[in-house]
């Protein structure tokens, strides 16, 4: 079956911190990486940018308006299409991800969902 992971990140936190404070917290998810893609057939995986546009229907008419300012509160920082058994070994394997494996993502609103994809065997 196919999952979709999708990591959050709150967006205030870590646009606090320095360059250097974030390339050091992100090398700290590079052996972790590493390991999350031996272990995980991983399809496709994206980092959506901060841009974002709404559409709507509203009076029998499709309405599109430019979303608020992203920089703030929770935001996507990964899509992630992989493979697993069942929904347990897809969370088993999720949870191989920096984002539950890096402590210090807690103080920066890291968390992750895991969902099926439908029409997938």
């Amino acid at each position: 079956m196919q999952f979709l992971y999708t990591g959050y990140y709150d967006a205030e936190r870590m646009d606090a911190l320095s360059k250097e404070e974030i390339d050091a917290l992100m090398s700290r998810c590079d052996e972790l990486m590493i390991t999350f893609n031996e272990q995980v057939n991983v399809l496709s995986e994206w980092h959506p940018g901060l841009t974002t546009q709404a559409f709507y229907w509203q009076d029998g008419v499709v309405q599109k308006k430019v979303e608020p300012d992203r920089t703030h509160g929770e935001q996507i920082g990964s899509l992630i299409v992989f493979e697993a058994r069942d929904l347990d070994q897809a969370m088993e394997l999720a949870s191989l991800h920096p984002t539950t494996q890096v402590a210090e993502g807690e103080s920066y609103g890291w968390r992750a969902e895991v969902r099926p994809l439908s029409g997938t065997s």
